[in-house]
């Protein structure tokens, strides 16, 4: 049970949580804040005061001493509790606990009760003797253990002389323990469980945090223990492990973000702080300490001396473990044994205010910056006070809202839609000690660009009219309401991300607020607020205009006639520097004037107009208005208070029926024999970790009159699925709804032009219904409405009640944007249109991700190159064809409606929800229909491109400038089965570390370095991938393969038989791990239902094949040689799909390689593009650890392979056109596997298949990657997002 007997609230002494919870209004009574079936316990709970809770036992006590009350109950409650509560501190005494944990030394143990009603996890905190203070977490639903240790210490506490030694420490610190002295221990330990482990440091706190399967939970803390205990900082590993910083600083100076935001904290006082180089690179960590002779290991030394003592440290711990063995495992792993340290580094309450880091000498600043992204940006940097300590008002949570509001006649809108001067806005906060770096981003189109002080006037005039109005204590009290009712029903973080959080928010935030003081708004400070709006001014300002990457160093030189133009060291960004009023001459005056509150809003609309006017602005003005601005809104309109939210939650179907109940006769016209809803034998524990699979519903749409579209059942009957309530907690509801054109065997895939077409109207419908929609959703309630070529997506989430207004509203709007062909302006579409232009002619992104975009564009149909949307683009496509897009593409044409209903809701709200979708939708009257034909049905899988020979992509990094080589090597399994599933499955967190570990730690290849499995559809792939300077792409390849053929088998054939059984157990933990909310139990449904409900018993058939004699070690090192070696399975065919040679067998490999431009012959090509004989491929290989036969097969493929210089999809018809597809099996059942006829391709003729584009992202095809993260791709390959 999850809650303690009722009398132990009577005496007080019980620790279930008295979760603070939605309260609507201050007249709420305690029984509306938990939930159903706790309303008496609650009332007296919530009469606890702090010090009465404090002293509440932890909960595993009430559950081994319930009985005594039952024994004692003649008593009468009172004097029954004091006998209980004596009962157990006698036990306690007696030693129940083990005598090594020395848990009895610890301080006080207090219960963290104030909690999210959706959280029925318990907490507790307490402080060892030597001042480490611990908070335990309990979740007895998860088979994962999970662990933190966070530590005041960060890059501010770097010596001045040494940039990057935190950074430095945190990297250190994995590389050996004197208990565990190997350089790699920490990470092939939790591998052994399926576990990782990564850590950050941040200005003022680094977190170190690991998960794995429950059963790594004592040796793991030990190891974690061993850390802080003794480290070695051994000398040898320096130089490499520098490198590995110098690569992770590569990849962030690729991110224009961190580039703007390091540039505008270079402008503080040196003296402070807040401008010093955080990272740290192979300068400031090993050259320069070379060059002056000092140690960088003994300055590392002396670092953690002074900043990792007990005192300082944080550290959580997580499991279905009970508190107090929790505790125990943390005693015995000897984190209370850690010396207490000097005094110097126990007493230190350290602030970084002083110097002030912004004093008003630095700043009235402007830069202009030379960009690397196609749009120009705006940065508005404001130094606010440090607000760390007034969490209980969260005052910047009310700024945020008011200037992100999205509202009709917005700031946002007012700049976007009507004057076309962004394209989006966004805030930034950096909060620190040393103080609050708030930021406000402006993603500028050109036009806006070139007219920033036009946009900084609207700005202003909205700062200045929010200082008039004041501090609105309605909406403030709105956004408490509404922050507390998200919090209570929100989805709890994974095992892993709990742990770090949790850590991370203890050295900043009190015991008592721990769970609260990120979130909730317990004390509105409208006083705070008002002192913070009157900060956002000239005077407290830095700007940045970021250019256009398009336009080079020219605006720079531009103004290096009178300003010299700059480089920010160790970022690279060239800017050039100059005051607000140098580069705006009279503005910051004007808009002091505004702000001092002297002009009314109709006076100061009227400057703000007269401004724009001036610049030639039309904006989206009628052609036959000009200069009218007919219909803005100056000053932009500020929000009021959100209205409608929910104030009467009802429960009632809040959690899922017992499993005894028959589900079907909860349903109203369900199907009694529900194809695809069964599992084979084992369905126990699916239902147990997922609750009863949903059934279908008949909505009987033949007898609705009044439909539009022509919504076609299947023939195996409706495809709408309804389940009430959740095995999670959630008061809310989910709808979502796919309608599926209906395609035949012939149909073409969808052109780049139709693409095309289709992103453009999706913008605009969405920029023209979201502001009339944009308060319904403030109040708890989304949409979200997506339309491709392959159908319509609609989804709906939120409180039963308030859904039948936001479904009506949100359809009723479809409707009319796609009735209306006039019902957006020119304006609108240029300005979308031109964004889009210049997204397409610029490649800001890491190389990896381009590359990783090419596999999927050679083996997927309906996606294409940047250079073909481009091109479609620029064809021709008008704001006409672009709004006809739904309508002609789409809604002629008869669909197929799937859709689940699930969550707080009954049958009849279900069904009543379904059928107002499915009637509200219309087709508008100018569409001609395009009925369907009798052989058409819904893709419900995706059709995978099925290479007949290697394929080779050989081009230059499309990053204009980028340093780095880049290397994708993707290996094609075939068609999926459950043994395949698992087994690669198993593989894939042993591959992601022997990658990490052998590719970037010990040969520091680069810093972004990943190999996993993933799966594409229904077909399986591994994939490794090198981003860096080191090597040539050519070279990691090799070193890729070098992996797959060598390092793997190895590690693979010396797994003892324990190993291996240690791997299936951490992989069935994982399987076994619950939904952590209502978004995971919807995933795990979804996908399932709109692949036609074969696989809903799949996790079952998953642990049923873990628990199999075939699940072995010799089937695991088979399935992984018959992947990179291309073998035959004995006495079969070719079962992957693998080709045939005239001398042997080759793998359906794709291999993408850039080439970074580092020279250039005459004709503009980069030399390294050009492939490399046989014979220097043959030597790269030996180089790079291929062995003999791998190679031979290397040979093989390198003589067959098709060399291309792009991946678009002309290369892709290419390839179906030789190959084909794979098969669109889905083999679900443990008894099936896959058999060598199902794996015949199926052959295309000319340009014929079927349309394969997705809503969904289940069949996205991203890879598993390693980013030291366990379970991730187990949840993939399952088909669970």
């Amino acid at each position: 049970s999850r809650t303690c007997p009722s009398d132990f609230w009577r005496s007080r002494r019980c620790s279930v949580t008295p979760s603070k919870a939605f309260m609507a209004s201050s007249s709420a009574t305690p029984d509306t804040r938990l939930p159903a079936g706790t309303d008496d316990d609650a009332q007296l709970a919530g009469a606890l005061d702090e010090n009465e809770k404090s002293s509440l036992l932890p909960r595993e006590e009430c559950r081994a001493s319930g009985s005594l009350v039952e024994r004692f109950r003649w008593l009468g409650a009172p004097v029954a509790a004091v006998i209980c509560l004596i009962v157990v501190v006698i036990a306690i005494r007696a030693g129940t606990r083990s005598s090594t944990s020395n848990v009895e030394d610890a301080v006080e143990l207090f219960p963290l009760t104030n909690k999210p009603q959706s959280d029925m996890r318990l907490y507790q905190q307490h402080t060892l003797p030597n001042g480490l203070q611990v908070v335990n977490v309990q979740d007895d639903s998860s088979h994962q253990m999970a662990m933190a240790v966070a530590v005041r210490a960060g890059s501010y506490d770097d010596p001045a002389e040494l940039p990057g030694l935190a950074h430095f420490c945190e990297h250190m610190l994995f590389l050996g323990t004197q208990k565990y002295p190997g350089h790699s221990e920490f990470d092939s330990f939790l591998t052994k469980y399926g576990g990782s482990s990564n850590a950050y440091t941040a200005q003022e706190v680094t977190v170190y945090f690991a998960s794995a399967s429950q059963a790594a939970a004592e040796e793991g803390l030990d190891r974690l223990a061993d850390f802080f205990r003794a480290p070695l900082f051994k000398k040898e590993y320096v130089k490499k492990e520098v490198q590995a910083i110098n690569s992770e600083h590569e990849k962030n100076v690729q991110s224009n973000g961190r580039r703007i935001m390091e540039l505008l904290n270079s402008q503080a006082d040196p003296k402070s702080v807040v401008p010093r180089f955080a990272t740290g690179n192979t300068e400031t960590l090993y050259e320069n300490p070379q060059r002056n002779g000092s140690s960088a290991v003994d300055a590392l030394k002396t670092y953690f001396k002074s900043r990792y003592c007990p005192a300082q440290m944080r550290l959580v711990t997580f499991g279905p473990k009970l508190l107090s063995e929790q505790l125990q495992l943390v005693q015995k792993a000897g984190f209370g044994d850690i010396p207490k340290g000097e005094e110097s580094c126990a007493a230190s309450s350290r602030s970084f205010a002083n110097p002030r880091p912004f004093p008003p000498s630095s700043m009235g600043r402007s830069m202009l910056v030379a960009g690397t992204e196609a749009t120009g940006q705006v940065w508005l940097h404001f130094e606010l006070p440090d607000v760390s300590r007034k969490y209980k008002g969260q005052p910047l949570t009310y700024l945020d809202y008011v200037l992100k509001y999205a509202g009709k006649d917005s700031l946002y809108r007012v700049l976007s839609d009507s004057l076309g001067l962004i394209n989006s806005m966004a805030t930034e906060v950096d909060p620190s000690s040393a103080g609050t770096s708030f930021y406000i981003v402006l993603y500028m189109t050109k036009l806006g660009f070139n007219h920033t002080e036009v946009a900084l006037d609207v700005v202003f005039s909205y700062l200045a009219s929010l200082r008039n109005a004041g501090v609105d204590t309605a909406l403030y009290d709105s956004l408490r309401d509404m922050v507390q009712l998200e919090w209570d029903w929100q989805q709890p973080s994974d095992p892993e991300g709990t742990a770090a959080g949790l850590a991370e928010a203890m050295t900043r935030l009190p015991r008592e607020q721990l769970l609260t003081g990120d979130s909730l708004i317990e004390e509105p400070d409208p006083e705070l607020v008002t002192q913070l709006l009157e900060m956002l001014q000239p005077s407290n300002m830095n700007l940045a205009r970021v250019a256009p990457s398009d336009s080079g160093d020219a605006p720079l030189k531009e103004l290096a006639a009178s300003t010299p133009i700059r480089t920010l060291p160790y970022y690279g960004v060239k800017y050039v520097q100059q005051t607000v009023d140098e580069a705006m001459p009279g503005a910051a005056e004007r808009w002091n004037r505004w702000l001092q509150g002297r002009l009314s809003s109709e006076a100061l609309g009227k400057d703000v107009r007269q401004r724009i006017q001036a610049a030639n602005i039309t904006g989206s003005t009628s052609a036959d208005e000009p200069g009218k601005l007919r219909g803005l809104v100056l000053p932009p309109h500020i929000p009021k208070a959100i209205e409608g939210i929910p104030k009467h939650i009802s429960k009632q179907d809040m959690r899922v029926q017992s499993q005894s109940t028959p589900t079907a006769t909860l349903l109203r016209g369900a199907a009694p024999d529900v194809e695809g809803s069964q599992g084979s034998s084992n369905v126990e524990m699916a239902d147990k970790l997922f609750g009863p699979t949903p059934v279908r519903l008949d909505l009987d749409l033949q007898a609705m009159d009044n439909l539009s579209l022509a919504l076609k059942p299947p023939s195996s009957g409706q495809d709408v699925w309804f389940r009430k309530g959740w095995i999670t907690k959630s008061p809310k509801v989910t709808l979502a709804v796919s309608l599926r054109p209906l395609v035949g065997p012939d149909a073409l895939e969808v052109t780049a032009v139709d693409s095309v077409r289709l992103g453009i109207y999706n913008k605009l419908l969405m920029e023209e219904i979201g502001p009339e929609l944009y308060d319904l959703t403030a109040a708890g309630s989304t949409y979200d409405l997506a339309v491709g070529s392959s159908g319509l997506g609609i989804r709906f989430d939120g409180y039963e009640e308030a859904l039948p207004h936001l479904i009506s509203k949100v359809l009723t709007a479809f409707t009319s944007f796609n009735e209306e062909l006039n019902a957006t302006t020119p304006a609108r579409f240029n300005r979308i249109a031109k964004s889009l232009r210049e997204e397409l002619q610029t490649y800001d992104s890491m190389p990896a991700d381009y590359a990783q975009h090419d596999v999927s564009k050679l083996l997927r149909r309906g996606e294409h190159s940047q250079a073909e949307s481009l091109s479609a683009l620029n064809s021709g496509i008008g704001l006409d064809s672009a709004q006809r897009a739904a309508g002609e593409l789409l809604l002629s044409k008869d669909l197929q409606i799937t859709a689940l209903a699930m969550g707080n809701l009954g049958d009849q709200q279900a069904t009543q929800a379904l059928r107002s979708i499915a009637s509200s939708l219309k087709r508008p009257a100018w569409v001609e229909p395009s009925p369907s034909h009798g052989d058409e049905s819904v893709m419900k899988v995706h059709r995978v491109v099925n290479p007949h020979v290697p394929v080779e992509v050989r081009a230059v990094n499309p990053r204009p400038g980028d340093p780095n080589d880049v290397a994708l090597v993707t290996l094609l399994y075939g068609v999926s089965d459950v043994e395949s599933r698992v087994i690669l499955g198993i593989v894939s967190d042993m591959l992601g570390t022997a990658a990490f570990q052998h590719l970037r730690t010990e040969r520091q290849l680069g810093y972004v370095v990943t190999a996993g499995v993933g799966i594409m559809s229904n077909v399986l792939y591994a994939m490794g991938m090198v981003q860096g300077t080191k090597l040539r792409a050519d070279d990691s390849e090799a070193a890729i393969e070098g992996l797959f053929t060598t390092i793997m088998p190895g590690i693979l054939r010396n797994l003892t038989q324990e190993d291996f059984e240690r791997q299936v157990d951490a992989y069935r933990q994982q399987a076994l791990e619950p939904p952590l909310g209502k978004s995971q139990e919807i995933g795990h449904f979804w996908e399932h239902i709109k692949e036609g409900g074969q696989c809903m018993h799949l996790l079952d058939e998953v642990l049923s094949f873990l628990n199999s004699p075939r699940c072995s070690k010799e089937l695991l090192i088979e399935t992984w040689d018959r992947l990179v070696f291309g073998k035959l399975s004995a006495g079969s065919d070719n079962k992957d799909g693998s080709s045939e040679s005239a001398t042997g067998p080759m793998r359906k490999k794709i291999s993408v390689k850039y080439f970074a431009q580092s020279s250039k012959s005459e004709a503009g090509a980069v030399p390294e593009v050009q492939r490399p004989s046989l014979e220097e491929a043959k030597r790269i290989w030996t180089k790079q650890g291929v062995g003999a036969a791998a190679s031979e097969l290397l040979a093989r493929e390198w003589q067959s392979a098709k060399v291309v210089h792009k991946a678009d999809s002309q290369v892709r018809e290419d390839l179906a056109q030789e190959g084909g597809y794979f098969p669109t099996d889905l083999n679900c059942d443990a008894s099936q596997r896959s058999s060598p006829a199902e794996h015949q391709v199926t052959m295309l003729q000319g340009r014929q298949s079927q349309v394969v584009s997705s809503l969904g992202a289940a069949a996205a095809g991203q890879p598993v990657l390693h980013a030291q993260g366990a379970g991730k791709g187990l949840r993939l390959l399952l088909g669970r997002p």
